[in-house]
Formats: C-alpha cells, structure tokens, sequence
C-alpha cells in the first residue's frame, strides 16, 4: 500500500482503540484516531463516545489531555485568521493559533478524513481548565468545548 494509504507508526498511549476508559466517572469508548502533524511535531486526535452514545474528541498534545464535544455556537466573528493571541471575547482568551495536517487515522471515525488536508484551529482558554477549539477547513468553522483533564486521572476499564 506504499503512496496509497497511511500506517501509524505505534506512539506509547494511555488509550487504545475500543479499550473503555474513565474520565471523571464516565464511561468512554476509543473508536478512532487521526494524527495531525504542525511542522515541528504532531497531535492526536481520540474520537469516543460515552454510554450515551454522545460523540467526544480527546486530544493529546506534548502531554497535554483536553476532552472535548462538538457545540453550535454563534462566533462574533467570520474570519479565524483575524484572531490574534490575547484577544479577548468574553469570558474567553485566544491562547493558541495554529495549522494541522492529517498525516494519519486509524479505526472509526464519525466523518471522512483524507491524508494531507489541513485546516486551521485557534483555541480560546478560560480559566485554569476550560477550553473553546474553533477549527476551520473548506468545509467551514467547527466549534469544540470542554476542559484539560489530568492523564493520571484516566482509568482503564477491566472485565
């Protein structure tokens, strides 16, 4: 399959596709994962879901664990490549900006994912653990929500 499709090289994880896991009492299940490259190294991209079928992304950067879901929002912006770091929109503060490539995916995953597309993401913190990703690609402006989670605090499930 060498030029036509992409193995993910093993990376050490905590979270292993359809292996359940808890985070903070809940009940997740690792369906898939997409690799994204930023130049300088690479994130990836956990797709679960809970017991109630409701669709999470738990992203693992340099160490960093953030459990997001999907929101419908209206943004007091059109244009992501306008936000600047420490901008502030409300309560919320642009912390990071950035560009990721898919360099990879494995398992099931809730949409089509293609080797080489890039999209855009700025991330907007509030507080000391709540997070807004809003990630734009051609097909327009996704917006994540949730909060940075302690990886020692991630259970597996046995039995």
């Amino acid at each position: 399959m060498i030029g036509t499709a992409s193995t993910l090289s093993p990376e050490p994880s905590l979270i292993n596709l359809h292996d359940p896991i808890i985070i903070d009492n809940q009940n997740y299940l690792p369906l898939g994962k997409i690799r994204y490259s930023y130049g300088r190294g690479f994130w990836e991209e956990w797709f679960l879901t809970n017991e109630q079928n409701r669709e999470f992304w738990l992203s693992i950067d340099e160490g960093d664990f953030v459990l997001e879901h999907r929101i419908q929002l209206t943004l007091p912006f059109q244009n992501i490549n306008r936000l600047t770091i420490g901008k502030a929109y409300g309560e919320y503060i642009v912390t990071e900006i950035g560009e990721g490539e898919c360099v990879g995916f494995e398992g099931e995953l809730p949409k089509q994912i293609t080797i080489g597309k890039k999209h855009r993401y700025v991330h907007l913190s509030k507080g000391g653990s709540s997070l807004m990703t809003v990630e734009s690609s051609d097909e327009g402006i996704e917006i994540f929500q949730g909060n940075w989670i302690d990886p020692f605090e991630i259970q597996k499930v046995y039995g």
